[in-house]
């Protein structure tokens, strides 16, 4: 129920500024769209509810209000398109049950004849909000449900329980290098492997010039987008860490996770990702992360899923057998590289770190590519090593090796494994070297960091 209907119109007014001027001002100050908004684009006129999950701060909202405004130019009457960001406190005091009251609200005084959009964000936080969604869903045929959260674990258990055959689910991270890029207002295309391969030597430089800065800046900073608004303002890299911190780990371990799950010692929760992000990349077992966390086994691995499912750290299995997957050592990744480097007080990347900090990059961008292509990624590691495998129709290896001169023995483990699973193409990840090869019947693709980061898979 609403207790102050004044107040509880008032805010709401607020909030949904199209109702009266038909203006998204938030969209109008971050035009630039990402590619997961054509993505969204496709799912506005089918029936069932779009889940978009994420880490904080990746611009989840700023893409529901580049969909409304989206949907105003398209003719959609703006006083059919309801927002509210439910981890906003002010409605709550207002109402009893915010979610029925917000909806009731919406359909009884304010929306007119047609198709209705209703977009609820960050809706993880609001205890029972499925129950909800639910039953609107089934009782009014012409809602369309935007959802929002920041937690993938509560969303998804929650959802596939009551909302199965409703809902599609689509993922967003951090910016790409090639979002990245453009968000710096260069206009760079991503690459096809043979049309690399077809471009001179000149033009290899002269692309490089163009995004060298970029990529160094990329490196450091991560891809979360609110960078933009940082960049070019005093001690802009030490600003931004703070922030970083404060809006993404922070709020996902003290406020979702904490909340959601019930955890007693969050700071338990920190120090492991300050652990991982210092031996990012690394092959670790839970033993040795355990060491500094100090938990039963089983409640370490709760742990490291309430990590996993914030988007804070990715874990990937070895390349093998299930039994023996279950057993082996995991590989960890945080999800941003600017994340990583905000925990460790890293302002610039020191050259001895380099590699490991290559090997992050290039394993986020092959994380990214599994979940949108629905591939796995894993390692592989018997005598010898492979970085990464990404395996889908076709399996893939790529081994990081960021330096100009690469030496037989440091592919050995590279062509080993391709030997053995009967593989035809690898990519070695290399500082400056470009070029293709066939060793061992084997055909090899080395290509610099920066250029791998622009190919489309």
């Amino acid at each position: 129920m609403i207790k102050n209907l004044v107040g509880f119109r008032k805010e709401l007014e607020k909030v949904n500024e199209w109702w009266l001027t038909s203006r998204v001002k938030e969209a109008e100050r971050f035009p630039f769209r990402r590619e997961a908004f054509n993505e969204i684009r496709k799912e506005i006129e089918t029936r069932r509810c779009l889940v978009i999950t994420g880490p904080r701060r990746v611009g989840k909202s700023v893409l529901l209000k580049q969909t409304i405004q989206f949907l105003i130019k398209e003719g959609t009457n703006p006083r059919n398109i309801l927002y509210y960001s439910l981890d906003d406190p002010t409605l709550y005091t207002f109402s009893d049950n915010l979610i029925k009251d917000l909806i009731d609200y919406f359909l009884e005084n304010i929306a007119k004849k047609g198709r209705k959009y209703i977009f609820l964000d960050e809706i993880h936080v609001f205890e029972g909000w499925y129950k909800w969604i639910k039953a609107y869903y089934d009782k009014y045929e012409n809602l369309k449900f935007f959802l929002s959260g920041s937690s993938s674990l509560a969303l998804q258990k929650e959802a596939n329980k009551y909302l199965r055959g409703r809902i599609i689910t689509l993922e967003i991270f951090p910016l790409s290098f090639l979002e990245f890029l453009r968000l710096s207002g260069l206009k760079i295309k991503e690459f096809k492997l043979e049309d690399i391969f077809k471009l001179d030597e000149l033009e290899i430089k002269k692309l490089w010039y163009e995004v060298k800065e970029y990529f160094q800046e990329f490196l450091v900073v991560g891809g979360f987008p609110e960078w933009f608004e940082i960049k070019g303002t005093k001690d802009e890299v030490e600003r931004w860490f703070r922030r970083l911190i404060e809006d993404v780990p922070k709020k996902a371990i003290y406020e979702d996770v904490v909340k959601l799950f019930g955890i007693k010692n969050p700071r338990v929760l920190e120090l492991i990702l300050t652990f991982i992000a210092a031996n990012q990349s690394k092959i670790l077992a839970y033993e040795t992360i355990n060491d500094v966390a100090k938990l039963d086994r089983s409640t370490l691995l709760n742990y490291l899923e309430f990590l996993k499912s914030s988007y804070l750290l990715v874990e990937i299995l070895k390349f093998a057998r299930l039994k023996e997957q279950l057993k082996a050592k995991k590989k960890f990744l945080l999800l941003d590289q600017g994340i990583r480097n905000a925990i460790l007080k890293e302002y610039e990347i020191r050259e001895e770190n380099l590699g490991f900090v290559i090997e992050n990059v290039v394993g986020n961008r092959l994380y990214l590519i599994s979940k949108e292509k629905n591939r796995n990624l894993f390692y592989w590691k018997i005598n010898d090593e492979v970085d990464f495998v990404l395996r889908g129709e076709k399996i893939l290896p790529v081994e990081v090796k960021y330096r100009d001169e690469i030496k037989p023995k440091d592919i050995k483990g590279l062509l080993n494994f391709m030997e053995k699973f009967k593989v035809k193409e690898g990519f070695v990840i290399t500082k400056s070297l470009l070029k293709r090869e066939k060793m061992r019947g084997k055909f090899l693709y080395f290509i610099p960091c920066w250029l791998f980061l622009l190919l489309a898979f």
